[in-house]
């Protein structure tokens, strides 16, 4: 199902496989997590990450009927970028709503698919100054977290919405920004491991490592012509609770691209392996270069959203591969 050809994607003559199914993903776009006050949680993930707030739209009356948020919203939606800049690497998508209002997390509502967000650093001991000297508070994992298929030494903090962040050590890149904090991974909570895999390699995942760690399943993905960018997947039981909205404070959401949105969605449909497929949208933002996206959503076997974004491959220059 993965068919393709051997194309120097990366740049820099690495060779990725460029692959032909149509509603297959080839990189990360962004990671979504809405906010009660967007101004205050920029300011917090630039002063921290050293992120450049590259686009920016304000919406007004927009159609958000398909996330079950009514045909007239208002947002204010800030997308956050590492050292790589926007064609090399995901964004932080920060989505301030304002009609309705952001939805505070509440304790009885259902555990989030999106459990943790994660950066890598060449050095922990550098960012852990940097913590200390910001006031923010963190601890520190015994043994390290899973990622890639390794142990990492790590930390994880909450920002100022309670979402967990994590940060990890990890040897850089040769093309990598030096000295800076870089988008690496998205933790994700699933009821079945295998059923979730299964999902994922249906859209473009590959399986990087399956483990077992304190007695959980866990496993790390990755998309092959974007390898730098992991999801990071373990088993716990679904516990029942109030679902969450679209518009809830936290991590809801991922973006990723395909070339084509509406030849996407016909591959989804004949393939039938997603089942029922909802008609592609488009959200305009005339405020940002793209003029906004066409987007179709997907929900995971926990009901975990994924968009798929339509953005081709040329516009995009993945760097190689972390270690």
């Amino acid at each position: 199902m993965s068919s393709g050809t051997a194309t120097d994607l990366a740049g820099g003559g690495v060779t990725l496989q460029r692959d032909a199914v149509a509603h297959h993903a080839h990189a990360v776009l962004h990671c979504n997590l809405n906010t009660a006050a967007v101004e205050r949680s920029s300011a917090f993930h630039m002063a921290l990450f050293d992120l450049d707030p590259r686009m920016r739209s304000v919406s007004k009356g927009g159609d958000s009927a398909t996330m079950g948020l009514g045909d007239s919203t208002d947002s204010v939606t800030s997308f956050l970028f590492d050292a790589r800049g926007p064609r090399s690497a995901p964004a932080l998508e920060l989505v301030g709503w304002s009609r309705p209002q952001t939805e505070p997390a509440e304790p009885g509502m259902v555990a989030p698919i999106l459990a943790a967000l994660g950066f890598r650093v060449a050095s922990l001991a550098v960012f852990e100054k940097r913590l200390k000297a910001t006031g923010v508070a963190f601890v520190s994992i015994e043994g390290g977290l899973m990622v890639r298929g390794r142990k990492r030494a790590a930390l994880r903090f909450a920002d100022p919405d309670g979402v967990a962040f994590e940060v990890v050590e990890m040897v850089p890149a040769d093309t990598d920004p030096q000295w800076t904090a870089l988008l690496s991974h998205e933790r994700m909570r699933c009821s079945d491991l295998s059923a979730t895999i299964a999902w994922y390699e249906g859209i473009g995942w590959q399986v990087r490592s399956r483990d077992e760690v304190d007695d959980r399943a866990t496993a790390s993905l990755i998309l092959p012509e974007d390898p730098t960018f992991s999801l990071e997947l373990i088993e716990i039981p679904a516990v029942s609770g109030t679902p969450r909205a679209a518009n809830t404070q936290g991590l809801y959401r991922i973006a990723l691209a395909v070339d084509n949105v509406r030849e996407a969605y016909d591959s989804l449909v004949d393939s039938g392996a997603h089942g029922a497929v909802p008609e592609p949208v488009v959200f305009s933002m005339p405020d940002i270069p793209t003029g906004g996206f066409e987007v179709l959503f997907l929900a995971d076997p926990d009901g975990g959203v994924v968009e798929l974004v339509e953005r081709p491959r040329e516009t995009m220059r993945r760097p190689q591969e972390p270690r």
